[in-house]
């Protein structure tokens, strides 16, 4: 055996000693290490966690906003305007001549001649026709002999009282006898006129054989021919010729009740005719009926237009402009603010709280591109221009800057037009 034996064995190595901590400093075991890393990784882990769960909510609060913001409509408004200077109110009208005479028979005949046809122009006293009047001829022929008759008795009831009044003077007839004398020649005295009177009716109406006209014009119509049997007491329909003034003519045109109140006697009017593309006449208002129709609720009035030149006709249809005075109370929108509901007209209005308020309106007149409103709306409203067809009270709403509502507002009317 080995003298250096040393108590080991000789094929053993030598076991190497941890290192030792320094002194003063005592190392962890393991397994406390090993926790603290696992807490460190579950703390790093929850952080995340944590971090993506809010950035998720985050994000999802972003996304329910920017969606919410994406539904609210956006709309522009108008405020009505006022009305201002003159607003044209067209109506239809009748043109009638200034004096309109249908000329009747007033004795019985027939038509011998006629002496003037349709669009003559006539004085005063021209004659139009004349009428053969052989039952008057005979009736004048008679009342002269009843005249002649009348004399001739008148003549000798005056013979016989101036003989019985030198008989009285020499009493030879007594005093009545003399009156009853006189008394005749008074009787047949009255005789005698009332056969100068018929005589003389008679003539007269043989003087209305001959069909004159009554004043300056143009005969408008002539509803016989020769040898055609005229008749006395005639209907309107069987007048023999119509004569027309024509030198100035009426217009009548029937205003309804709302505009009544601002019309004026003496205010002007223009009138446009079918036939004159390319011309107008004035007129002026001369009357009214100073009654609403309870038919139609409209006033009558009457207009006169000049005619010089004859171009405006009786019977003829105008268009009567008027440029009335703007309403103060009204108020105009744009057409395209208009909503038809089932309750009426409807306007959208955007409240202070940019919600939706419906409001009825009432409207007075239609300009095409605007609407002339007479009631339901303010001059402070906010009114949308052009609202969406489901718009409906309460929708909460935004409203485009004012530059770009004015051209939304623009683009409304000229789709309109």
């Amino acid at each position: 055996m080995s003298s250096d034996y040393d108590g080991h064995r000789p094929d053993s190595q030598p076991r190497e000693e941890p290192h030792a901590p320094p002194p003063g400093e005592t190392k962890p075991p393991r397994r406390i290490r090993i926790g603290r890393f696992l807490l460190i990784l579950l703390a790093t882990a929850l952080v995340v966690a944590a971090d993506g769960v809010i950035s998720r909510r985050h994000s999802d609060a972003e996304l329910e906003h920017w969606t919410r913001e994406r539904a609210i409509p956006t709309v522009a408004v108008v405020a009505p305007k006022g009305g201002v200077g003159t607003s044209p109110l067209i109506l239809p009208g009748d043109i009638e001549a200034w004096y309109n005479a249908p000329i009747h028979a007033q004795v019985s005949g027939y038509v011998r001649s006629w002496k003037k046809d349709i669009g003559a122009r006539v004085k005063t006293g021209d004659v139009l026709a004349e009428i053969d009047t052989p039952e008057l001829d005979e009736r004048i022929a008679q009342a002269g002999e009843e005249l002649s008759k009348a004399k001739a008795n008148r003549a000798f009831a005056e013979t016989t009282a101036k003989r019985w009044q030198a008989l009285r003077n020499s009493d030879a007839v007594s005093q009545q006898a003399t009156d009853e004398k006189e008394s005749d020649k008074t009787a047949r005295d009255a005789d005698v006129a009332a056969a100068e009177d018929n005589l003389d009716r008679l003539r007269a109406l043989k003087g209305f054989a001959n069909i004159v006209a009554p004043f300056d014009g143009v005969v408008t119509a002539r509803n016989v021919d020769v040898g055609a049997l005229v008749t006395t007491g005639g209907g309107a329909g069987s007048s023999l010729f119509t004569v027309a003034d024509i030198h100035e003519m009426r217009v009548y045109v029937s205003v309804p009740q709302v505009y009544t109140a601002r019309l004026r006697i003496g205010m002007t009017a223009t009138l446009k005719l079918p036939q004159y593309a390319d011309r107008t006449f004035a007129a002026a208002i001369a009357t009214t009926s100073n009654a609403i129709a309870q038919k139609s609720r409209s006033l009558l009035v009457e207009l006169s237009a000049k005619n010089d030149d004859g171009a405006l006709m009786p019977g003829a249809f105008a268009q009567v402009v008027f440029d009335l005075p703007a309403d103060p109370n009204a108020l105009r929108l744009p057409a395209s603010a208009l909503l038809f509901r089932d309750d009426g007209a409807t306007v959208a209005t955007v409240g202070a709280d940019d919600r939706i308020a419906l409001k009825r309106v009432s409207i007075a007149r239609d300009f095409g591109d605007e609407l002339e409103i007479a009631s339901g709306v303010s001059a402070s409203d906010r009114v949308v221009a052009s609202p969406y067809d489901s718009i409906e009270n309460g929708d909460v709403v935004k409203i485009k800057p004012e530059a770009e509502s004015t051209a939304s507002a623009k683009a409304s009317k000229e789709s309109a037009e």
